[in-house]
């Protein structure tokens, strides 16, 4: 397990996923998009621009903040959001196009995800990282205990019982 791998669960630990300040910063910059839809509806643009459009400013606040994220939670971030609509920075135009109007894309364009919690978790970006980078069962015991999901900072030791890991 690599010190970066560490201090990143240690920052995410401390800091929370929901309410970490670069994650509050991209909510208030993708609630913010909602004036983009008021200028372009007092241009007189269609639906459909105004969609297109503020979709891909999404889509760009999306990469940036990622871009923003500490490196192994970014390559987490872009492996979870793949798997989930099998795009790395979210749904494309298209895809949300065959399920949805252009007035539901231009809403949930400025709306921010509820349910991050349940997407992005430091079990899952354990899991992660240990399929991705572990190679030895003895690096996957590692430097940190988990219990219930949570990295627990006080728990923090050298242990190689695999049972923590699993509790």
């Amino acid at each position: 397990m690599t010190d970066e791998f560490e201090q990143e669960c240690r920052l995410l630990y401390e800091m929370g996923l929901k309410d970490s300040p670069l994650r509050l910063e991209y909510e208030e910059k993708v609630r913010d998009l909602s004036i983009l839809r008021e200028q372009m509806e007092t241009e007189g643009k269609t639906k459909e621009q105004i969609a297109l459009t503020m979709h891909e400013r999404r889509r760009e606040l999306g990469r940036l903040y990622k871009e923003a994220a500490p490196p192994l939670f970014r390559e987490y971030i872009y492996y979870a959001t793949a798997g989930k609509y099998g795009d790395p920075l979210g749904p494309t135009f298209e895809m949300l196009r065959r399920k949805k109007t252009y007035e539901q894309i231009i809403e949930s364009a400025s709306r921010p995800i509820e349910d991050l919690d349940s997407r992005l978790t430091l079990e899952g970006f354990r899991r992660w990282y240990f399929s991705k980078y572990a190679s030895t069962e003895q690096e996957q015991c590692g430097h940190e205990t988990w219990q219930h999901g949570t990295l627990r900072p006080n728990q923090i030791h050298n242990s190689t019982n695999n049972r923590d890991l699993e509790r």
